[in-house]
């Protein structure tokens, strides 16, 4: 039972420390993930951002240019339908350019996007007075600022810096895809392992599980034997005889013919005990079991039933002629312990049940009343009193 349970424990602690371990890697990925999760949100945020910060930069130039080509337009046509798309230009160009500034916060972007506001200005500046040099008829003078070209300057100067604002925008948006993207890969392939490891880890836990379930069977089925044998001899013990007793109660023709029941008892087993000690007195009672069980047949059932006292149950001998050819067998082949020991020898006691009307338990105390007549008399076997056919022939 100790054995059982200190391998029940030790197992139950292994598999505890096995599931330990999976939670801990359980929440180690976890922890993990939320921090790779963040990151990912951070990289989609700054993707978004710069995509959102280069649709401006394109909506400014987008705008100012719409308003240049209104102004080219209402020059050489004069046509009022060349205003409005002028006006909606100029307004998308003033209104990105305070997005930006809105949304770029470095000194470097913020010096910038001062330098593209006053190209901007400078740029819609002329245009605006071209447009009121038209509308007041004054055609040659708003041509002559055309020729300046001051603001073709202006122009290029703010494509050129929307450019590089974009290039920089774009860099960052690539950058954080491909961040966003290996985060991901990562992942994937760390959840991958985390489920082999889990797997592995269950695996060996079933196993671990598996062993301490067979150990505990062994260890229950060693109790059970154990309960059934006994300690000193490994012969059946009393518990023992009272299932094969049980198994035999429905009466001869279950058993295969008549049960007869040998109780018998070792003769000078207390002198050894006391002359030579009880080391050697277990070695008599080892050995003296061996010896019975050599001579006993394949259906017969020898048990231990006290310390010096034998009971052997031989279904389907059917008269004393076989009966007694079978007591002299175990006669003789204890016979041979009187030159190793004091003289020891056997005394049976024989009971023989044909009717189904008698207890088992009635046949042995019958067998141990002959047994004692057997001792009395000096050894040897003894048949009970019984006025049954096999006990008068």
């Amino acid at each position: 039972m100790t054995d059982i349970r200190e391998t029940i424990a030790v197992e139950h602690r292994r598999s505890m420390m096995i599931y330990a371990v999976i939670v801990a890697v359980l929440i180690a990925c976890a922890i993990a993930s939320v921090f790779q999760a963040r990151a990912v949100i951070d990289d989609v945020r700054l993707e978004n951002r710069a995509s959102a910060l280069i649709k401006q930069s394109n909506a400014l130039l987008s705008g100012v240019e719409r308003a240049e080509t209104s102004q080219r337009g209402y020059l050489l046509t004069g046509s009022q339908l060349y205003l409005d798309p002028f006006e909606s230009g100029k307004a998308q160009a003033l209104t990105s350019l305070q997005e930006l500034t809105q949304s770029l916060r470095r000194a470097q972007q913020q010096a910038a996007l001062k330098d593209i506001g006053a190209d901007l200005k400078k740029k819609l500046d002329e245009l605006t007075l071209t447009i009121e040099l038209e509308r007041d008829g004054r055609y040659n003078d708003a041509m002559r600022v055309v020729r300046t070209n001051a603001g073709k300057e202006s122009m290029d100067r703010i494509r050129e810096q929307i450019a590089q604002l974009a290039a920089e925008c774009e860099d960052r948006r690539v950058a954080g895809l491909a961040d966003e993207t290996v985060r991901v890969e990562l992942t994937g392939f760390a959840f991958a392992g985390l489920l082999v490891a889990v797997a592995a880890l269950l695996a060996f836990a079933f196993r671990m599980q598996r062993r301490a379930f067979r150990g505990v069977v062994r260890g229950t089925e060693r109790m059970s034997r154990a309960a059934y044998r006994d300690a000193l001899t490994g012969l059946p013990n009393r518990r023992e005889l009272d299932r094969t007793l049980d198994q035999l109660k429905d009466g001869p023709s279950d058993a295969g013919g008549p049960v007869t029941a040998l109780f018998i008892d070792l003769d000078g087993f207390k002198s050894v005990n006391d002359e030579l000690g009880h080391a050697t007195g277990d070695a008599l009672l080892r050995r003296v079991a061996d010896l019975l069980r050599d001579v006993t047949r394949s259906g017969d059932t020898l048990a231990r039933v006290g310390g010096d006292e034998f009971v052997l149950i031989a279904p389907g001998l059917e008269n004393r002629q076989q009966i007694g050819h079978l007591c002299n067998r175990l006669l003789s082949a204890v016979r041979p312990l009187a030159d190793d020991f004091l003289p020891v020898g056997l005394s049976i006691g024989i009971a023989t049940r044909e009717a189904a009307g008698e207890s088992l338990g009635g046949l042995l105390k019958r067998a141990d009343a002959a047994m004692y007549e057997a001792k009395r008399a000096g050894g040897g076997y003894r048949f009970s009193d019984t006025g049954s056919s096999m006990a008068l022939a």
